[in-house]
């Protein structure tokens, strides 16, 4: 493990791969070993694009030109990897809109890296993968990246009509760039893709399903195919075909669970095996968090701790985890909170959940 600084989690949705993020980045922590969890829709995240624009260096310097009063904004929020300028659209659009006018923000979205082609995208996702790994040689950890280099990759080429040959030949550069890194690969899945879609039903409902193929209806994929939720079946069925070819010719270290029986303790000690890491409890105790319902005005958003919960703003369930006296972490996202009397405060990663925002103090109010 001393070797290892990328840990990759893969598997269709439902498959369990944020839940066992988060276990092993317990794990790693408490034996000794310093590691990083970034979860899918983090932001900025340093290898994925989720609200994201990138513009090259003459788009970047025409952009200013147009909208001087963004430059020193930019200059602090504007993120660089090869010649490209990533921008956290998200970040703007909450934290920024005083300074970026309705106009300013509508031309930076034309540059969302989600509706470039596929040719456009690959020249700047390699850019940013091979800024990740110099940034990661330099630094003495462990990184956890979940769903980044198939799962972000498939959605991008089969919505966009584009073969499995080249998305695999993509997928191959990547693994060429992060060989540094000495990473190891996690893959799960259900032998029936059909399962997974019922488990994914059951856990998120229809209305997922549906939101999913309404934001990407007008992608090549969707033309002449079945609409709604249908449609993002057939979609998840061609991705589970697609996934189960690329981790068979994947000639990284790598390990498949197949989950359908459900026996997550098992696995859990499969991973450990596969990492070589020893079970180790937490010092800390579970239990006797300070319930109640907390809440921030400026987001005006509300959480609530209720036994060894956190429910989120959106009625989600995250398990709480024990870290320290008074910080802990949540299950399935990297957010870690640090519990007082009266108040949380979230010191975790950024998610694209405004609510996840760090340092966002939620006081008590009942």
């Amino acid at each position: 493990m001393r070797q290892t600084k990328l840990i990759l989690f893969e598997g269709l949705p439902s498959t369990g791969k944020s839940t066992n993020s988060g276990f092993l980045l317990d794990q790693l922590e408490r034996s000794g070993l310093r590691s990083t969890w970034i979860h899918e829709m983090a932001r900025p995240h340093p290898t994925l694009f989720f609200s994201e624009a990138s513009l090259d260096e003459r788009e970047y310097l025409d952009y200013i030109l147009r909208f001087p009063q963004t430059a020193s904004a930019l200059e602090k929020l504007a993120f660089k990897y090869g010649n490209c300028y990533g921008i956290d659209l998200l970040e703007i659009e909450w934290n920024h809109d005083d300074i970026f006018s309705e106009e300013a923000i509508l031309h930076l979205k034309e540059y969302d890296v989600w509706n470039f082609s596929i040719d456009r995208y690959k020249l700047v996702a390699l850019e940013k993968w091979r800024t990740f790994v110099e940034k990661q040689m330099k630094l003495n950890e462990i990184v956890i990246l979940d769903s980044s280099i198939f799962q972000f990759q498939i959605y991008s080429f089969l919505l966009a009509n584009r073969t499995y040959e080249e998305l695999a030949g993509f997928i191959e550069k990547l693994f060429d760039i992060i060989e540094p890194l000495n990473p190891k690969l996690i893959y799960f899945y259900r032998e029936n893709t059909n399962d997974t879609i019922e488990y994914l039903i059951q856990e998120r409902g229809l209305r997922f399903l549906e939101n999913i193929w309404e934001r990407d209806r007008n992608q090549p994929y969707y033309k002449e195919r079945v609409s709604g939720s249908e449609g993002y079946k057939m979609f998840l069925v061609d991705y589970g075909q697609y996934a189960n070819r690329l981790f068979t010719n994947t000639s990284t270290q790598k390990l498949a669970l197949e989950i359908s029986g459900g026996s997550w303790s098992k696995y859990e000690h499969t991973l450990l095996q596969f990492f070589d890491l020893p079970y180790v409890k937490s010092d800390h105790k579970y239990g006797n968090y300070p319930s109640g319902k907390y809440h921030n005005e400026i987001l005006n958003q509300m959480i609530e701790i209720s036994g060894d919960y956190l429910i989120t703003p959106n009625g989600g369930r995250k398990r709480i985890v024990p870290k320290s006296k008074n910080v802990f972490s949540l299950s399935d996202i990297p957010v870690r909170i640090q519990m007082y009397e009266e108040s949380l405060v979230l010191t975790g990663g950024q998610i694209c959940e405004q609510w996840t925002s760090k340092g966002t103090v939620f006081k008590k109010i009942v």
